[in-house]
């Protein structure tokens, strides 16, 4: 009798305690690395992410302001530097001059994604609660910038040129030629075109797509992560940019792990706190090929990276590896120090290959 009513009560628990999980994925606000993700054009396909508050915690900038002098920005961004917290970012080289000439740089942004298409690429920083953005605007008509077509105020493009850059100081670079400021949703866009930031201002509003991805669930909170969207992994990161011996080691090496099927979707995000240890999200076209790419994937992860020089396993330890619905999910850990997301964000990466 007592089997009898325990085992019904204990299911109708985890169905319940199964559909409360449902109800909070479906209803949880996104992560802000999601959002940072959601905030790109559609026609994205490499998307760089920086959680500044992250990085200035870890690195020790929590306390630099407008008043920090350019020898203490500087010393903070070695740090981030040397832990590879800032290879994402479009910004780096940036920092000091845009705090002197814009009033804002990542020292006080809440978050940097920086999205590269074919039309040009576009760098959104989210900046925190309270910001002056009217001053922001009345800055930006002082250093040269053209007014927006559509008047100041109405988040429309403020037009540069290369030549107004490199004026304004030789720290700034070309993604700095065209600002949209977007107060209401606490954003700044610069972008290397005028054309490609209001493309993408109307996605932060809401009126156009935006990339969308399921590997920023398997991102989870990163520090600081590379997206690549559809099957721009396959291109970015082959072992075609490798040495005809290398590719010829890689050729092996696929064989002997067997059968792989293209990508259309990659993530490689780096965990908080301070171990750093690094999310790779690979995503298939089904569950049946997220299974069947498994092992093989794992065992190229495992041997020598041609193309890159050395083995994987002398750049990190992998601690898991899972498929999970159409993805395969490996869980890095570095080794002495590795800077693991700048390091296999550029190809060729031998377990990434298509």
């Amino acid at each position: 009798m007592r089997r009898r009513v325990v085992v019904p009560v204990v299911v109708a628990v985890l169905v319940l305690v199964a559909a409360g999980l449902v109800g909070w994925r479906l209803f949880a606000p996104p992560s802000t690395y999601a959002q940072a993700v959601d905030a790109l054009p559609a026609s994205t396909l490499r998307a760089s992410y920086t959680d500044w508050q992250e990085v200035r915690a870890l690195a020790g900038g929590t306390t630099l302001g407008p008043a920090s002098t350019g020898g203490e920005v500087g010393a903070f961004l070695r740090r981030a530097y040397d832990r590879g917290l800032t290879s994402a970012s479009a910004l780096t080289g940036s920092v000091s001059a845009m705090e002197r000439v814009y009033g804002f740089s990542p020292i006080s942004a809440l978050w940097e994604s920086y999205g590269q298409s074919r039309q040009g690429s576009v760098d959104v920083l989210r900046l925190p609660d309270g910001t002056d953005f009217d001053g922001i605007e009345q800055d930006l008509r002082t250093l040269g910038y053209r007014s927006p077509r559509s008047g100041i105020g109405t988040g429309g493009v403020w037009r540069g040129s290369a030549n107004l850059v490199a004026h304004i100081s030789p720290g700034l670079t070309p993604v700095q030629q065209n600002v949209v400021v977007l107060a209401s949703q606490g954003v700044v866009l610069l972008s290397d075109s005028a054309s490609y930031a209001a493309s993408a201002a109307s996605v932060v509003r809401g009126k156009a797509p935006s990339l969308e991805s399921s590997l920023t669930s398997v991102a989870g909170s990163p520090v600081s992560a590379v997206l690549w969207a559809r099957d721009f992994a396959c291109v970015d990161l082959s072992m075609g940019s490798a040495s005809a011996e290398d590719q010829r080691v890689g050729s092996r090496l696929v064989a002997r792990a067997g059968a792989i099927n293209p990508l259309s979707g990659l993530v490689m995000a780096l965990q908080p706190p301070a171990s750093l240890d690094m999310t790779v999200g690979m995503e298939f076209e089904d569950s049946d090929q997220a299974s069947e790419n498994l092992q093989p994937r794992v065992d190229l992860a495992s041997g020598p990276a041609p193309g890159q020089g050395g083995t994987f396993p002398g750049r990190f330890r992998i601690t898991s590896a899972q498929a999970s619905g159409s993805s395969v999910v490996l869980q890095l850990q570095p080794r002495h120090g590795e800077q693991l997301l700048s390091d296999l964000s550029e190809g060729p990466v031998l377990f990434a290959t298509c």
